[in-house]
């Protein structure tokens, strides 16, 4: 940082004093007051050339048509000023000229001055009287950017009143010197036309037209690669996990957001001044990281913080600078100019960053399609970089790299190809190459992913029965509901000898796929544990010991019941909510879920049924269903729903209407008593395969 400061203030004083050293210095010329006859005005319009008195300094007074400039030198319209011996020129200026009109023009007409270009801006008197203006001149001015200036007509009048001859005066102002000026600046730089003012209107419509067929392959890489920050970013809003798309977008809107700054007909100069420095360095800093993540270099921690400051320096600069434009800083001129190269010099250094990126990445093992989107991105800002150091300045340094790096090398109907356009063209075709391998990447990463949810789906509804037993004296209700494609809620009922059975039911922590794995090894785990025990207490503590160190940090609770066909039930609990009995919570023993510690003491409870009781028992996916508002399913809703005896696909339908968030399991027992009245019923649901029951 120390070593930054110093080369800018070192730079800034020697600019400011070669600056300060260029004084103007007139050249005179040789007086010529010869009028101006507009001629062959019947083809619409004619350029007002040849020589126009003229004299730096400002009074209103040199409108009026009878003063006398005689005496003033003259100068050529079309070229700046400062070319024709008035250097470092800045203020006000008048250019006077006497014009002939014929006689023999329609009387309809509406005769007309067309500015093409001014720098920066001007005011048009016709006879002493003001008929129009380009920009606004001081003490509030407007002057246009590097774009294309909108031509301005000042209308003078119908042709019968005008008479045969009149003066036309041009008040000029050329604002003070920025860092970016070239080194022959000021004035009239193209020639006023007089003509019709119709004629000159459609004059004016065609340079925009020529402008857009000039700049037509520009717009076209401008809004492809605006198109692509669009989807990038839309990208990155789906999965805020990868900032490589977000840094992406950031870099690709840099050719719309310059050329709408630099480029757009009528941006004024403060506008563009202020913004395009804050552009490149906004869109600097994202080409950045856009090489940390292509290059794999994200993790090294001093690069991420080397990247960081650079970033903050480039764009603190730019904001400094661009809000100078705030401020009215065509009365302290000298403070602006060197405050800008103070400001830009610093911004300039850090863009050598990335060239140090791709050297620690030059080991690394990357596709091509990363490499190529590298490569060019450094190229593209290399060169960009480059006519920023070359252009920047070159009035008081005279480098001419800048010029020759900006020199067409080939145009194509009227479409002029620079070195810079060619790096940004071959950038586009690199993102453009990525983005279509990465989409058909992620395309075959997603096949892979459905069709391993599709088969964890098949696996998942082998595991879950397809059908309940029929027990005597009871009837049997379930229902399973994902949240997802695949869920980790789980439930078994094994028939027993002597008419009884044994359920377990559970739910394993987390969603999805990994949730569904865990289910199936814990199903496996207790078809395991039934052939050596059926009795509550000892499955869980067997269940606990398999699983533990087995989940990934994870947990899983579970609900053991056995019951018989006289309504007597033995429950134990591993951390699972307790069933409800005839809507009423049943108040059982409870411990850890599975997994959590190896060695796990549980309890069991033993409950009688008589004839007409039912039990309920389910996951947390129904207690925790939400609604819109945010409210949750809860307790009393459970409670409230199951005084009216339904089965466990009508209190699953319900808690899913309501706003499901969690797989939802459901069972219900109704004790009869009768064995002749035993019935069971299944529901089963999994998104993509037919429900069963």
């Amino acid at each position: 940082m120390r070593k930054i400061a110093a080369l800018a203030l070192l730079a800034a004083i020697s600019l400011g004093s070669r600056i300060i050293q260029c004084e103007p210095a007139p050249v005179s010329h040789p007086p010529a007051d010869t009028p101006f006859v507009a001629e062959d005005l019947g083809t619409g319009y004619v350029a007002i050339d040849g020589s126009w008195a003229f004299h730096p300094g400002d009074n209103t007074a040199w409108a009026a048509p009878d003063f006398d400039d005689t005496s003033w030198p003259r100068i050529q319209t079309g070229r700046p000023w400062e070319g024709q011996g008035y250097p470092s020129l800045t203020g006000f200026a008048w250019y006077r000229r006497r014009v002939t009109l014929p006689r023999d023009l329609s009387p309809g007409w509406q005769i007309g001055i067309l500015l093409g270009d001014v720098e920066d801006a001007a005011e048009v008197y016709w006879n002493g009287r003001l008929v129009g203006s380009f920009g606004k001149v001081p003490p509030h001015p407007v002057w246009f950017g590097a774009g294309l200036s909108t031509p301005a007509i000042a209308n003078l009048g119908p042709a019968a009143s005008q008479p045969a001859q009149g003066v036309l005066a041009i008040r000029v102002w050329k604002a003070p010197y920025a860092y970016l000026a070239s080194p022959d600046m000021g004035g009239l730089t193209r020639t006023p036309l007089i003509g019709s003012a119709e004629t000159l209107a459609v004059l004016r419509t065609s340079v925009y037209l020529s402008w857009l067929r000039a700049h037509q392959y520009a717009l076209s890489i401008a809004l492809i690669s605006g198109l692509i920050s669009l989807f990038a970013l839309l990208a990155w809003l789906r999965d805020r996990r990868q900032w490589m798309l977000f840094w992406l977008a950031l870099y690709c809107i840099r050719p719309l957001a310059l050329l709408l700054a630099e480029r757009l007909p009528g941006v004024s100069w403060r506008l563009s001044y202020g913004s395009v420095g804050m552009i490149y360095a906004a869109t600097d800093a994202a080409l950045w990281f856009l090489l940390l993540y292509l290059l794999g270099l994200a993790g090294n921690r001093s690069l991420f913080k080397g990247t960081t400051i650079c970033a903050c320096i480039a764009f603190g600069c730019q904001i400094f600078e661009g809000s100078e434009q705030l401020f009215d800083w065509t009365q302290a001129p000298r403070f602006f100019l060197l405050a800008d190269i103070g400001l830009t010099i610093p911004s300039l250094l850090v863009q050598l960053w990335p060239i140090l990126l791709v050297v620690f990445a030059v080991r690394k093992r990357l596709d091509a399609a990363r490499w190529m989107v590298a490569i060019f991105a450094m190229l593209a800002d290399l060169v960009s970089n480059s006519l920023s150091w070359f252009s920047l300045g070159n009035r008081w340094t005279h480098w001419t790299l800048g010029e020759i790096i900006d020199t067409p090398l080939f145009t194509i109907a009227g479409n002029q190809f620079s070195v810079l356009i060619l790096a940004n063209t071959l950038l586009l075709v690199a993102i453009v190459y990525a983005v279509l391998r990465y989409e058909r990447e992620q395309n075959r990463r997603q096949v892979r992913l459905s069709q391993e949810f599709r088969n964890a789906q098949e696996l998942q509804q082998l595991l879950i029965p397809e059908s309940l037993p029929q027990l005597p004296g009871m009837m049997i209700t379930s229902a399973y509901r994902p949240a997802q494609e695949v869920g980790g809620d789980f439930f078994q009922l094994f028939p027993l000898p002597g008419d009884s059975a044994l359920l377990v039911l559970g739910d394993v922590s987390g969603k999805g796929l990994h949730a569904a794995m865990t289910v199936a090894l814990i199903v496996g785990a207790i078809h395991s544990t039934i052939e050596v025990t059926t009795e509550p207490v000892q499955i869980l503590e067997a269940l606990n010991r398999r699983l533990h160190n087995r989940l990934r940090n994870g947990f899983a609770t579970c609900l053991v019941l056995r019951f018989d066909r006289a309504g007597k039930y033995l429950i134990a609990n591993a951390g699972h909510l307790p069933p409800f009995i005839n809507g009423r919570e049943l108040e059982i023993p409870n411990s850890l879920p599975l997994g959590l510690i190896p060695e796990v003491q549980y309890e069991s409870v033993e409950v009688q049924l008589a004839p007409g009781d039912r039990l309920t028992v389910y996951t947390d996916g129904l207690l925790e269903a939400r609604n819109a508002a945010g409210e949750l399913f809860g307790f009393s809703r459970i409670a409230a729903l199951l005084e009216n005896s339904p089965n466990a696909e009508q209190i699953a339908a319900t808690a899913q209407a309501f706003g499901q968030e969690d797989d939802i399991t459901v069972l219900t027992v109704a004790f009869h008593g009768r064995p002749q009245e035993a019935a069971s019923s299944v529901g089963l649901e999994l998104e993509g395969l037919p429900a069963e029951g």
